[in-house]
């Protein structure tokens, strides 16, 4: 059987979960050699909110290699380098976002476990955006459910899964945590089926038409 619960909010999501090797230094230059050109911002965000069926093929296409070359790109969209970059720029951080991942067992972060927790409701955004800033924490979201938290973290050892819930009951008083499990096994994350390693072995690409 399976249960179904909305999530109303998410708070912090995988994409923008560090494994902190990098210094201070290496993480500005980092972020300034991807930022974003000047440009017409309020043109390109209100032509990236009109999707027809070039965007959606350019969605399947980077949902199967986020790291195709632009002319590549271009030649499976049969159109101009120029049209394909200039589309994929007004696209990305929009509607499309490109992320990368790590194999967790080669991550330091052998362990996923996820805390199923429940906080009072004039509570729930600042308990969120704490839970945020934990290291551990990856992903944190507001569910209509049973328990309105439901809190997936990466951890470092098996007996980490109750420290880290004693830290986080600590820091946080009003949050209850109701149950815990640990994740044996990834089969498949973000499009990618995982071999038992964690190491990708095959793409099940984006079906833009439920997105």
């Amino acid at each position: 059987g399976t249960r179904t619960h909305l999530v109303t909010a998410m708070p912090t999501e995988g994409s923008s979960w560090r494994l902190r090797s990098l210094d201070a230094d290496q993480q500005f230059r980092l972020e300034r050699a991807a930022a974003t050109p000047a440009g017409p911002v309020r043109s390109a965000a209100r032509d990236a909110a009109t999707w027809n069926e070039f965007d959606a093929r350019m969605l399947t296409l980077l949902s199967t290699d986020g790291r195709m070359p632009i002319r590549r790109l271009a030649e499976e969209l049969d159109t101009s380098v120029t049209t394909a970059g200039r589309r994929l720029r007004q696209l990305v951080g929009t509607r499309i976002s490109l992320r990368c991942d790590v194999a967790r067992q080669v991550s330091g972060w052998p362990l996923s476990a996820v805390y199923f927790a429940s906080a009072p409701a004039d509570k729930l955004r600042e308990i969120s955006q704490a839970l945020a800033s934990v290291s551990e924490v990856r992903a944190c979201a507001i569910t209509a459910g049973p328990h309105n938290l439901v809190i997936d973290v990466w951890l470092r050892s098996l007996p980490d899964v109750h420290t880290l819930e004693a830290h986080l009951c600590a820091r946080l008083p009003p949050l209850r945590v109701a149950d815990r499990a640990v994740v044996l096994r990834t089969v498949k994350h973000m499009g990618r089926l995982l071999d038992v390693d964690g190491r990708c072995r095959g793409v099940v690409p984006l079906d833009w038409s439920i997105t």
